[in-house]
């Protein structure tokens, strides 16, 4: 079972720990950057629960690199040189039903 709990952390806006019952993997939002475990099988999870935490606190800009494993623009993310880069007025978080 995967679980996301948000914890403090020095540093960090918000910094969470994802737990798959037998390890766990941290990620959070570090001097307007998203960031998150390399070794994290679950980058798609902790993006969007990052990406969430990001739209309800009304992040004015974050920031990610392309080290998440999916197509940053269906989250609202623009490429500007190294970065992807978002405000909370265009990020969402895409259901991928077809609908």
């Amino acid at each position: 079972m995967l679980s996301v709990l948000f914890k403090e952390k020095e540093g960090y806006s918000f910094y969470c720990e994802l737990t798959d019952g037998e390890k766990k993997y941290g990620g959070g939002l570090k001097e307007g950057l998203l960031g998150c475990a390399a070794d994290c099988p679950y980058k798609e999870l902790m993006l969007r629960t990052l990406i969430n935490k990001c739209m309800n606190a009304f992040v004015k800009e974050v920031r990610a690199r392309d080290e998440w494993g999916t197509d940053l623009a269906r989250f609202g993310f623009e490429k500007e040189g190294e970065f992807y880069v978002a405000g909370y007025e265009s990020l969402k978080l895409p259901h991928d039903c077809g609908h």
